[in-house]
C-alpha cells in the first residue's frame, strides 16, 4: 500500500507539470510521400543463328511490345523521372546498334535510347528520363526494340560455325511524388 500512494505522490505532479505542445493537425498537409517502383523490361539474348541466314548478315526485325506502365492516373500525374538500366553481355566480334524506341498510340516516338555495343564487352548503360522535361513521354503506348550489326573493320561476317551470344536486359525505376 505504501508503495501506491508513492507511486501516486510521484506520479500526480508529473502528471500536471508535464510538458505538452498544440498539437499540429495540418502536418498532414506537407506529407510526402515518393515511391519507387523497379520492373523488368526487356531481357534477350541473340545467337549467331539468328544473325547470319543462308552466309549473309540480317538484322533482326523490330519488335514491338506494349508498355501498359503508364496506363493509370498515378502514373500520369505523379510520376517525376525514371531511371532506365541496361545491361549488355556482347560475345561477338562485332559491334551493334540496339534502339529503344517508345511510341504513342499512333506510332510517333515520344523516346528514344541508342546503346552502342562494343565487341567481347559486358557494359552497363543508364538512361533517366525527367518527366518535366519530356512530358510527352507520358503518352508512351509501345516499346519498339532493334539490334543493327554493324560493319566490321575488315569486311568480313559472323561465323556461324562459332557460337555466340550477345545477352541484353533491360529494368526502369519509376521515381513517383504522391501529395
Amino acid at each position: 500500500m505504501k508503495l501506491k500512494v508513492k507511486f501516486l505522490l510521484l506520479f500526480i505532479p508529473l502528471l500536471f507539470t508535464a510538458c505538452v505542445d498544440n498539437i499540429d493537425f495540418e502536418q498532414a498537409n506537407d506529407l510526402r510521400a515518393t515511391p519507387a517502383i523497379s520492373v523488368s523490361l526487356v531481357n534477350s539474348s541473340v545467337t549467331q543463328d539468328q544473325l547470319v541466314i543462308s552466309g549473309v548478315e540480317i538484322d533482326l526485325p523490330p519488335q514491338r511490345s506494349e508498355f501498359t506502365i503508364l496506363d493509370n492516373d498515378t502514373a500520369r500525374n505523379d510520376l517525376e523521372r525514371i531511371l532506365f538500366n541496361f545491361e549488355i553481355s556482347n560475345g561477338f566480334d562485332r559491334e551493334f546498334l540496339l534502339t529503344f524506341t517508345f511510341l504513342d498510340e499512333s506510332g510517333n516516338t515520344t523516346h528514344e535510347i541508342d546503346l552502342n555495343i562494343i565487341n567481347n564487352v559486358s557494359s552497363i548503360f543508364n538512361e533517366e528520363i525527367i518527366i518535366a522535361n519530356n512530358s510527352n513521354f507520358l503518352n508512351s503506348r509501345f516499346l519498339e526494340v532493334s539490334l543493327t550489326i554493324l560493319p566490321s573493320l575488315d569486311g568480313s561476317i559472323i561465323d556461324v560455325n562459332t557460337p555466340a551470344t550477345l545477352i541484353f536486359k533491360s529494368a526502369g525505376t519509376f521515381y513517383f511524388n504522391l501529395n
